[in-house]
């Protein structure tokens, strides 16, 4: 296949997914709600022009998902590992660069936890690792334990902060998750050990 082939069925495909946002977010329909005609219509392409890329609404939703989720790989690795405090921000600033595709995002899917699960498949070597450490407390696996409850803690904050609009900053968030693993946390004030 030649180059400007290509450069077409790029330019066809971001079409494609323009025109299915823009029924999300000017239209205000959901996923489920949006048809194959509609999102041809909007990108002036034919019916066998989107299956030659999709096979159906739902399968773009999911490649995109799955670009998104690369994207954002990219984006916390781009300096290297740094520490888990500056890659967790990177992670925040990418959402909210892409604020709006995440706010409809949840609102559809309404998993965020998926999200996260997509986002770390990368680093499924890294995770692996943190599955064998040994916490020293004798109760095997407990560190994947402790790596779960982060991912659902942080799904959550998402989900929040989305919901607010954003009105922090990525580093205000990634500063309240560090808090929740210090002495100052909401646990440690509940159990009284502050």
């Amino acid at each position: 296949m030649n180059t400007k082939n290509n450069k077409r069925s790029q330019n066809t495909d971001e079409a494609i997914i323009r025109a299915a946002f823009e029924a999300m977010l000017l239209g205000g329909k959901q996923i489920s709600k949006i048809t194959v005609r509609e999102i041809c219509e909007k990108a002036g392409i034919n019916r066998s022009t989107f299956y030659a890329h999709y096979t159906d609404v739902y399968d773009l939703f999911e490649r995109v998902e799955l670009k998104m989720a690369e994207m954002c790989g990219e984006r916390m690795m781009g300096n290297g590992y740094d520490s888990f405090h500056g890659m967790l921000e990177r992670v925040f600033e990418f959402i909210l660069e892409y604020k709006e595709f995440y706010q409809i995002y949840f609102s559809e899917v309404n998993k965020v936890t998926h999200l996260i699960h997509v986002m770390t498949s990368p680093f499924k070597d890294r995770i692996a690792n943190i599955s064998s450490l040994d916490m020293g407390f004798g109760i095997d696996s407990e560190a994947m334990y402790h790596f779960n409850f982060l991912n659902a803690g942080i799904s959550s904050m998402i989900a929040y902060w989305l919901e607010r609009n954003c009105k922090e900053t990525p580093a205000e968030v990634v500063d309240m998750v560090v808090r929740q693993y210090n002495g100052s946390s909401l646990v440690c004030r509940w159990m009284g050990l502050e």
